[in-house]
């Protein structure tokens, strides 16, 4: 493709880019403000809502977090009295995590920007649409590590 189009391309994506990275920003200052929750918190959150097994790996994988950072997230969850932690009734050394009154409600009035709406929009995608937008996804993240080592 010649320069002018690639250009012309690239100005399209960014703008898309940069408008989705500035409303999650304000949504979440706005989130933080109205509920004390972190983004990561609010995602961790909804997780826990479209699941009833999730474990902390889960949860690691998910979020794209270390294990002591998602303990950590879970501490401070249930200290404000998001969620609370309860023991597996068939595996002791298993907690199940169960969200509060309070946490439905915060899921129910806030509507998700960012990775969470991402994820909530891939569920509700054919699984043809999905594979096109992960495909998507894999071939940008390896043009752009490959131009890096190519130059």
């Amino acid at each position: 493709m010649d320069t002018k189009t690639a250009l012309a391309y690239v100005r399209e994506f960014l703008s898309i880019y940069w408008a989705n990275e500035h409303a999650h920003e304000k949504w979440s200052r706005e989130l933080e403000a109205a509920h004390g929750l972190t983004a990561k918190q609010y995602g961790l959150l909804r997780a826990v809502e479209r699941s009833d097994d999730i474990t902390t790996t889960n949860l690691t994988d998910l979020l794209g977090k270390a294990q002591p950072a998602i303990t950590q997230m879970l501490n401070r969850l249930e200290k404000n009295g998001y969620i609370t932690r309860e023991v597996n009734a068939q595996d002791k050394r298993k907690r199940e995590l169960k969200l509060t009154k309070k946490a439905q409600k915060v899921l129910d009035s806030v509507e998700p920007i960012g990775p969470t709406r991402v994820a909530q929009a891939i569920e509700l995608a054919s699984e043809r649409e999905a594979g096109q937008v992960v495909k998507a996804m894999e071939t940008l993240s390896e043009w752009m590590t490959r131009r890096k080592a190519m130059r």
